[in-house]
């Protein structure tokens, strides 16, 4: 029976006066295919901005979200952010039931109010309201609403009518209206497959999406941002902590930037110029010169955030920088580049939107975006990008954090759009050699060496800085988990900064790695790289395929097997190639009780239709199957 369904014989058969309820909010007014897939709905949710003048903003917000079952509880929590400049005038919440009968009134007295803390701040002024409903029963739905005013007018709200996968929208509106002086520049996607409904005037636009479904979250799918309808929208007359700018493009945008919140932070004390130009004395290569800076700032200075009032946006004097000797992303970022300056490096302040998954600046909203500021160093070879928060991170080596994405390079002159590097699949390299012997009672011990480049070296740097502890349960609860009773014995890593390879090498042993049957032993030839993992199965695949980032594992196992057996049966040697990627193995039999075990894995990056799910799915599951391919050996 439907939860709908229920209800309504729960309605029968009690008692309630209809005229109590409020019937909009009631389940009944969801039509049914809204509840498919689904964690949470949007009941309506309006955002009205009034962009009075460059230096005012009003914002009016109303929502109400259903809440179906524990999953969707997470985006039922209210939160909004507030500060010296951006004022609360009103907040309000009520939690109704699966009736739309109310449960609970919430006024502004009764939100949390918490210091807008990140973790890593150590000055921090922003506020946050945040208010989370403890349920006793499925469904609920929670309404609230609020008006905001807000002197800097640099950031517009939002259009985001989805909040995430499983959910669906009943109805979902957004307007602004601007004085005529004022162009809002906007980008905008995925409209057309939704209907969204569009208005636009010479003051005023706005728009509206209905009835939408929800999506169902799929492995190896795009981001929300992909998928999903959004508008984001800026103004190209704004105000910002006291900074009126105009920006009608990104040269101008950059330079506003440029002179208004980085020139005259620049300065460093006289001893920091002597000491840096001491350092780089002798050097002609800019780019050595550069490396010799980037390794100063990453020995001497540390990450702590600073957020109050405009550094959430300005970074901080180098020279507090330079006597303090920490920063955030801004201050460290502008640090090292009036290092670069001032031994002739040239370099740039980058602003950039950090995250694994993938992100580039909007490329027609002219605007403060990214939440991240690095490095760019500049040269003939190649583009250098810093990430100048890490004191481990190798010169000019880009992880998964800013790696292949749009960003917003800082000039005096002017901002422009520039693309990260690229890892290129081929150049992700993990290199696995190992040497391991299978004993009579099935017992295995070997010595790993393991060497990562590339993307893959973002996967494995950091266990360098692990404890004996935490490197032990890495290695024997995540990477090898396949094998039972596992022990490490000794482990060393080397980081080769220049090259930037991650060494590992391991001495293991493992009671039980063989099993037997009868006369026989059975065992696992990759013992050291298996690809375990079969994406999971969809019978009407919706979304496409995504592989973000590809690599290549490269396996070169010798096996000494024990002495009271001989082989009775070899796998054939297997190759795959298809548009995903290759994979192949081949066993070499040495000697009568030596092996050698070759394997390749090459994963290829890719936007595939959603028609060649099923297909890669099957490549992953041969991967899988043939990763536990055994040898069998016949006692003597």
């Amino acid at each position: 029976m439907s939860i709908k369904s229920l209800l309504f014989y729960a309605l029968l058969c009690i008692s309630i006066s209809l005229k109590a309820q409020n019937l909009e909010l009631s389940i009944f007014k969801i039509p049914d295919s809204l509840t498919k897939n689904c964690n949470s709905i949007i009941r309506f949710d309006e955002t009205n901005i009034e962009l009075i003048s460059q230096r005012k903003m009003v914002v009016k917000m109303r929502k109400a979200l259903t809440v179906l079952n524990n999953l969707g509880n997470d985006e039922a929590e209210i939160v909004l952010h507030y500060d010296k400049n951006l004022k609360i005038k009103s907040l309000k919440a009520t939690i109704f039931d699966s009736f739309g009968k109310e449960l609970k009134k919430i006024s502004k007295k009764d939100f949390n109010d918490y210091a807008a803390a990140d973790g890593f701040s150590l000055f921090n002024d922003g506020r946050l309201k945040y208010y989370s409903h403890v349920p006793t029963s499925y469904p609920y739905t929670v309404y609230y609403e609020y008006q905001i005013e807000s002197a800097n007018t640099a950031f517009l709200n939002r259009w985001f009518p989805f909040d995430s996968y499983n959910q669906s929208v009943q109805k979902s509106s957004y307007s602004i209206n601007f004085p005529s002086s004022i162009t809002i520049n906007s980008s905008e996607r995925q409209f057309n497959e939704f209907n969204v409904l569009k208005k636009q005037s010479s003051t005023n636009i706005s728009y509206e999406i209905n009835n939408a479904l929800a999506i169902k979250y799929e492995e190896n799918c795009p981001s929300t941002l992909e998928i999903m309808p959004s508008a984001i929208l800026a103004s190209n007359k704004f105000h910002l902590e006291g900074y009126d700018g105009v920006a009608n493009n990104w040269k101008e945008f950059g330079k506003w930037m440029h002179s208004n919140l980085i020139a005259d932070r620049m300065e460093l004390p006289e001893a920091a110029k002597i000491k840096i130009k001491n350092l780089v004395y002798g050097i002609d290569d800019p780019i050595e010169r550069a490396k010799i800076v980037y390794d100063y700032v990453q020995k001497k200075t540390r990450y702590i955030s600073v957020q109050v009032g405009i550094g959430g946006w300005m970074p901080m004097l180098a020279s507090d920088v330079d006597k303090l000797s920490y920063g955030d992303c801004k201050a460290l970022t502008n640090y090292t580049k009036a290092l670069m300056d001032e031994v002739d490096v040239e370099s740039y302040y980058t602003a950039v939107y950090g995250g694994s998954s993938i992100r580039s600046m909007e490329p027609n909203v002219f605007s403060v975006q990214g939440n991240h500021v690095f490095l760019y160093v500049p040269s003939k070879e190649k583009d250098y990008w810093l990430e100048c928060t890490s004191q481990t991170v190798p010169f000019g080596y880009q992880g998964t954090f800013t790696d292949d994405r749009d960003v917003l390079v800082i000039k005096p002159d002017g901002g422009e759009i520039k693309h990260t590097s690229i890892q290129h699949d081929t150049l992700s390299i993990q290199n696995t050699k190992a040497t391991y012997s299978i004993k009579n009672d099935g017992s295995i011990n070997g010595t790993i060496a393991i060497s990562s480049s590339g993307i893959q070296y973002d996967n494995h740097y950091d266990i360098e800085k692990k404890s004996e502890r935490d490197v032990n349960n890495h290695y024997k609860s995540d990477y090898w988990s396949y094998i039972n009773n596992l022990n490490i014995d000794n482990y060393n890593f080397k980081n080769d900064k220049d090259q930037i390879i991650f060494n590992e090498n391991i001495e293991v042993k493992a009671q039980d790695y063989a099993t037997f049957s009868g006369d026989r032993m059975l065992f696992t030839m990759n013992a050291f790289n298996r690809a375990t993992r079969v994406p999971k199965r969809y019978r009407n695949r919706k979304l496409p395929l995504k592989i973000t980032r590809g690599f290549i594992d490269i396996d070169q196992f010798e096996i000494n097997l024990p002495t009271d057996y001989s082989i009775e049966a070899l796998a054939k040697n297997v190759s795959i190639k298809n548009k995903f990627g290759e994979y192949r193995f081949s066993i070499n039999k040495i000697s009568p009780s030596k092996l050698t075990y070759s394997r390749t894995f090459l994963l290829k990056k890719g936007l595939h239709p959603k028609e060649d799910y099923a297909a890669y799915r099957n490549f992953r599951r041969q991967i899988a199957k043939h990763d536990k391919t055994k040898i069998v050996l016949l006692k003597n």
